[in-house]
């Protein structure tokens, strides 16, 4: 932590230069000095000195705020003195903190250090310096500054090192230009080792000295990396020759990165991206290509730009044309992997290329034997892993939490899937395992639902509960009044059933939101209990989806399927399809690409805690109209989203509406993509549509 004494403007450049550099700068000023730009800085401490010395006011200050503990070095220092902060950091990387010493420029005539050139002291020097300040009262000197340097001198009772663990406060002191100013005599100091590898530079006059200074160390600085880099990378070169040659492979590149991961199987081989500047086209089961937008296009963006750099810095005279192709490819150890062919023009001479022919041509024919040829020219880039850092560990989580499940149906055509859903709850209470979990299993019915499909979905409630009584189930009919119509969106209806089952039963208890059309296993609502985290994380699963059983062939059992003929099962597919007929599955609906596909834009199931719901509501507005609930916990700090593909949450096939008055255009986009790609494969449209000749 560096404390600057404010004593002018200069304090303002020297909280920007150090500022950016250093964990924490803090200002001290005479209130009576304090001008409007120091007054608007947040880390600005005012004092009075009502008669007291300036140490005692600032030492009282930094002893109130409790931060002695919290740094292994405190900076104290003037206003009027430039610290480079590069040489800061290495001095404190450099030297071990828990040995007390005071760091400076010693005074001639005693062992104190001088506060225009700065302090330096470690952790044990300042809590001697918090727990003896009070000795400091009894000292009498006319100048602040001395009594500031004989205050800290008598209460750590150390004196003032220029070299510490091998280490040098570096202080320069040099005679000026004609001007006085330093920005000014920075041209003649520059010759000087001495002042290139100096800590502190005092008696800044204006900010213009300070930001010329920063300024020079920052190129020095600069410098400084390019030559360290240099270094690693020939030592970089010189270990991968040296492995390369013991182990028999050939050097990877970049140097000092692991080769390419060796797939285990033919199924894990990585994949190639292809991407020109405006499409990307991915390794997806139903979608080739798609727009190159988003952080995408920045990332191609800027590994075009670097690989055309690199092939003009080699050969200018080339003129740039176009990116013909671009290949990138993840490797977990190495990072982004790109391959970027560039298309340039080049104008060559004929008779360069043939000067034997040439040698008797006139000067006056050199402009007529040029010509433009095309270029080729790949580049390979590597974007390596870079500012890695480890997540904040998760909180604890308890599997034995309350959940409620709560099943909004909104229309009379939701009734028989929701009371399918019920029956096949009841189906898993069978299992001959006690829960000594509690669930809660709640229909939310809205008010155009019919009376007698709530007496039925009742019955059915009663019956599940009297199964399922050594599970500790409770079941309940939740009536929904939403404040807009049920039909205006999936989300709104999902909301309205939320808000009214958090109000009954309280926020502190897990709520699971499934749709009417769900097949779920036992061990998803485990999963649900372990990924939904209190104030931390909301699960949003990614289910598998049922294709259209007629189109996917799933209205024909097996046997069926091979005793019908090709053509006439195609043909009494088209005929269902065009008369309307409602779909039947003869097959169990398991996990297999025949039968549907993970959609990772359905968010219709989720599960959040109720406190967490009600923070995330009020973001939605009371009356908006939506497709899904998703917007809602998108773009917060506090609260995590948790996507994971969940074999045990199935979707059974149904016919989807989306609300296309929805007030996000992105949910709209989101209900009609995940709706289209949701009929069937692609394999099975083409066999439906296109027969054999």
């Amino acid at each position: 932590m560096a404390a600057v004494m404010a004593e002018s403007t200069l304090a303002l450049s020297i909280n920007a230069t150090l500022g950016r550099h250093v964990p924490r700068v803090h200002l001290f000023a005479d209130s009576s000095r304090i001008d409007n730009e120091i007054g608007k800085l947040t880390n600005l401490s005012p004092y009075k000195l009502n008669g007291q010395k300036t140490h005692s006011m600032v030492l009282g200050i930094l002893q109130n705020m409790t931060i002695q503990d919290s740094y292994d070095w405190f900076l104290i220092a003037k206003d009027s003195t430039y610290i480079n902060p590069f040489v800061l950091l290495r001095m404190i990387d450099t030297m071990n903190w828990n040995e007390p010493v005071v760091m400076g420029e010693p005074a001639e005539e005693d062992g104190r250090c001088r506060l225009d050139t700065g302090m330096l002291l470690s952790h044990p020097a300042m809590r001697r310096l918090m727990q003896n300040r009070n000795l400091c009262t009894t000292l009498t000197a006319d100048d602040d500054q001395l009594a500031f340097e004989k205050c800290i001198q008598l209460a750590t009772n150390l004196s003032c090192q220029s070299l510490h663990q091998g280490v040098r406060y570096e202080v320069w002191r040099a005679e000026r230009a004609d001007s006085p100013a330093a920005h000014d005599s920075i041209e003649d100091w520059k010759h000087s080792p001495a002042f290139r590898r100096a800590l502190v530079v005092p008696r800044l006059l204006s900010d213009a000295d300070a930001s010329a200074l920063h300024d020079y160390f920052v190129r020095v600085e600069m410098a400084r990396a390019d030559r360290e880099i240099g270094k690693m990378e020939a030592e970089l070169s010189r270990l991968a020759e040296e492995e390369a040659r013991e182990t028999g492979e050939a050097i990877s590149w970049p140097p000092a990165l692991p080769p390419f991961a060796k797939p285990p199987n033919r199924y894990q081989v990585p994949t190639w991206e292809y991407f020109t500047l405006t499409e990307i086209f991915r390794s997806e089961p139903n979608q080739n290509v798609r727009r190159l937008e988003g952080k995408d296009f920045d990332d191609v963006a800027e590994v075009v730009v670097a690989a055309r750099a690199q092939v003009e810095s080699e050969e200018p005279e080339l003129e740039f044309v176009q990116l013909r192709n671009g290949y990138r490819v993840f490797d977990p150890r190495r990072g982004m992997d790109y391959m970027i062919d560039l298309t340039y023009r080049k104008t060559v001479n004929e008779e360069a290329e043939n000067r034997f022919e040439a040698d008797n041509e006139a000067a006056a024919h050199e402009e007529s034997n040029l010509k433009e040829i095309v270029v080729e020219r790949r580049v390979h880039v590597s974007r390596m892993i870079a500012s890695t850092q480890l997540m904040n560990q998760a909180p604890y989580v308890k599997e034995d939490t309350d959940v409620t499940v709560v099943i909004p149906v909104a229309s009379e055509k939701e009734v028989l899937p929701a009371r399918k859903l019920l029956a096949r709850q009841a189906r898993l209470c069978l299992s001959p395992t006690e829960e000594s979990r509690k669930t809660r299993m709640v229909v939310a019915v809205f008010p155009s639902v019919d009376t007698r499909s709530v007496t039925a979905i009742g019955n059915d409630m009663e019956e599940l509960k009297r199964r399922c009584k050594r599970s500790l189930l409770e079941t309940d009919v939740l009536p929904v009044h939403p404040q807009v119509s049920w039909t205006e969106g999936k989300g709104t209806a999902a909301a309205a059933a939320l808000d009214d089952a958090v109000d009954r039963y309280g926020a502190t208890t897990i709520y699971l939101l499934l749709s009417p059309h769900a097949d779920v296993q036992k061990e998803f609502f485990d999963r649900t209990r372990i990924n939904t985290i209190k104030h931390y994380q909301v699960f949003f699963p990614v289910p598998f989806v049922e294709y259209h059983p007629t189109i996917s062939g799933m209205e024909m059992t097996e046997k069926e399927e091979k005793e019908t003929p090709t053509e006439q099962a195609r043909e009494a597919a088209l005929s269902r399809l065009r008369d309307g007929v409602e779909p039947k599955r003869k097959r169990a609906l398991i996990v297999q690409k025949e039968h549907g596909r993970f959609d990772s834009q359905d968010f219709s199931c989720f599960a959040v805690y109720g406190v967490d719901y009600v923070a995330a509501r009020a973001r939605l507005g009371g009356n908006e109209r939506r497709n899904d609930l998703i917007a809602a916990f998108l773009g917060q700090d506090s609260i995590h989203v948790l996507r994971a593909v969940e074999p045990t949450l199935r979707i059974r096939y149904h016919k989807r509406s989306c609300d296309m008055e929805s007030v996000d255009t992105e949910d709209i986009a989101r209900c009609v993509d995940s709706k289209k790609e949701n009929v069937a494969a692609k394999d099975q449209l083409a066999k439906l549509l296109f027969h054999e000749k």
